[in-house]
C-alpha cells in the first residue's frame, strides 16, 4: 500500500488537527523509498505545523508519528498529562525534542525485548488518562469498549470521539482515492 494512503488512513485525525498525534507502521518492502517520501512530505507539511517523525525502524518496517507540533506541545504540557509523564521518568522541564527522544528510546528498548509499546505512548496519542491507567492496571479486565484504544470509563464520550475520527478518516481517504495528496489536503497556499 502506498505511503500516503497508509498515513492518510492511520493518521487522518492528527493531520486534521483533531487529535494530538497518530502512529502508523509502513512496510519497507512495499515502500522502499519511505524515508525519502517522509522527508519530502515534511518539507511541505512542516510549513503548516504538521510533522512526520520516525519513531523506530527495523529491517522490515518503519513506525512513524504524525502530529501538529503546536497541538502536541500544548497537549503534553497540560498539567495532568505532564504530571503523568513526569511520574514515568520524563523531565519536569518540557521540551518536545527531549520527550520524543525518550519515547523513541523506550520504544526501541521495548521492541528489542519483544514487549509492547511503553504505556506513556497513550498520552502522546491523546488517550484519556483514566483509560491509560485502566490499561496499565487491568489490561483486558474491566475494559468496556475497544476502538482507537481500550476504554475503561466514559464510553459514550469515547464512542463520539471514535465516530469523529472515523468520519475524518473516511473524508481524507475519499480525497486520496480521488487523486489528491496529503500536501494538497493539508498545505495552505
Amino acid at each position: 500500500m502506498p505511503t500516503e494512503y497508509i498515513l492518510a488512513y492511520h493518521c487522518a485525525p492528527a493531520f486534521a488537527g483533531i487529535k494530538p498525534c497518530n502512529i502508523a507502521s509502513c512496510s519497507k518492502r512495499e515502500n522502499p523509498n519511505i524515508t525519502v517520501q517522509i522527508k519530502m512530505l515534511n518539507e511541505k507539511l512542516n510549513k503548516n505545523d504538521i510533522y512526520i517523525d520516525v519513531l523506530c525502524e527495523c529491517g522490515e518496517r518503519v513506525l512513524v508519528m504524525v502530529y501538529r507540533k503546536q497541538k502536541l506541545c500544548e497537549y503534553l504540557q497540560r498539567e495532568d498529562i505532564k504530571s503523568f509523564l513526569c511520574d514515568n521518568g520524563y523531565p519536569k522541564e518540557f521540551s518536545l525534542t527531549k520527550y520524543l527522544a525518550i519515547l523513541k528510546s523506550r520504544i526501541y528498548a521495548q521492541r528489542l525485548m519483544n514487549k509492547e509499546f511503553p504505556h506513556e505512548i497513550g498520552a502522546f496519542l491523546g488517550y484519556p488518562l483514566h483509560d491509560i491507567y485502566g490499561f496499565i492496571n487491568h489490561k483486558h479486565q474491566g475494559c468496556l469498549l475497544t476502538g482507537e484504544w481500550k476504554v475503561y470509563e466514559n464510553t459514550e464520550q469515547a464512542k463520539k470521539l471514535f465516530c469523529r475520527y472515523n468520519k475524518c478518516r473516511k473524508a481524507v481517504i475519499k480525497r486520496i482515492n480521488e487523486g489528491r495528496t496529503l500536501t494538497d489536503l493539508f498545505c495552505i497556499a
